[in-house]
């Protein structure tokens, strides 16, 4: 509904305010620039029609999709992926997740999500991290603003399975790593440890491990996407394979 894209939906209130983005958006706009909100390419409109009325296209979609953990009862209700509840929260719709809120992920939306659910009134948020706090991709500054607004973070630690209780998310079982040989971005690689599983008792969990385009509709386009929904692009000119 508003420009802004991630800036707006996908950061948090406190670390953007909305009039510091919309005074930047309206220097943009004071240059000349038109902007059209509201309007889903692929539904809406199609790439086709917009070719015809310009004589470039530049595609900036953003990385607005959720990654899955891969792991038993994902389906509960209770489980949440992390850029869905801040979409939602700046949306200005209320969510309701509980007291205990577990957090799985390590980077800047996972700690973005566990302090929201604080302002929100989350009482017990736990983010849960596969590695150790030297690996975190998060910015070092946020994850110490987490801690001292009481987040606990569980450190060599990754999820196996979501419990159910009575139809309703109960807990999710954790199990311990240990850190091995570097992966191909230079991190150690966590290892799991046999027989260490725990359980963190929950009424909600957000999944933050990573984001993805959404990009399905560019397809019909025949532009070439990768598998994971990346645009695929020249390296010398950030071309993709059509004209234009």
């Amino acid at each position: 509904p508003e420009p802004g894209g991630m800036l707006r939906y996908g950061i948090p209130e406190y670390r953007l305010p909305k009039e510091v983005l919309d005074t930047e958006i309206g220097y943009i706009q004071k240059l000349g620039v038109d902007i059209k909100t509201g309007i889903r390419v692929g539904k809406d409109k199609s790439l086709d029609e917009i070719k015809k009325d310009y004589q470039a296209i530049f595609i900036a979609l953003g990385a607005h999709g959720g990654i899955r953990l891969g792991i038993q009862r994902e389906e509960l209700p209770g489980v949440m992926e992390g850029i869905t509840y801040l979409r939602t929260i700046n949306l200005g719709k209320k969510v309701k997740l509980g007291k205990k809120i577990a957090i799985v992920g390590g980077g800047n939306t996972a700690i973005d999500c566990a302090r929201a659910v604080r302002r929100s009134g989350g009482k017990e948020v736990t983010i849960i991290y596969r590695r150790s706090k030297v690996e975190m991709p998060a910015l070092a500054e946020d994850v110490e603003h987490a801690e001292r607004e009481g987040v606990k973070i569980e450190f060599l630690a990754a999820p196996k399975r979501l419990i159910e209780e009575n139809g309703r998310l109960s807990g999710i079982e954790c199990i311990r790593m240990k850190l091995g040989a570097p992966d191909t971005s230079g991190r150690s690689t966590p290892v799991p440890v046999t027989g260490s599983e725990f359980i963190v008792p929950v009424d909600a969990v957000i999944t933050a491990i990573g984001q993805v385009p959404q990009s399905e509709f560019v397809k019909e386009f025949g532009l070439n996407v990768s598998r994971n929904g990346v645009i695929e692009v020249s390296s010398a000119t950030t071309k993709t394979n059509i004209t234009g």
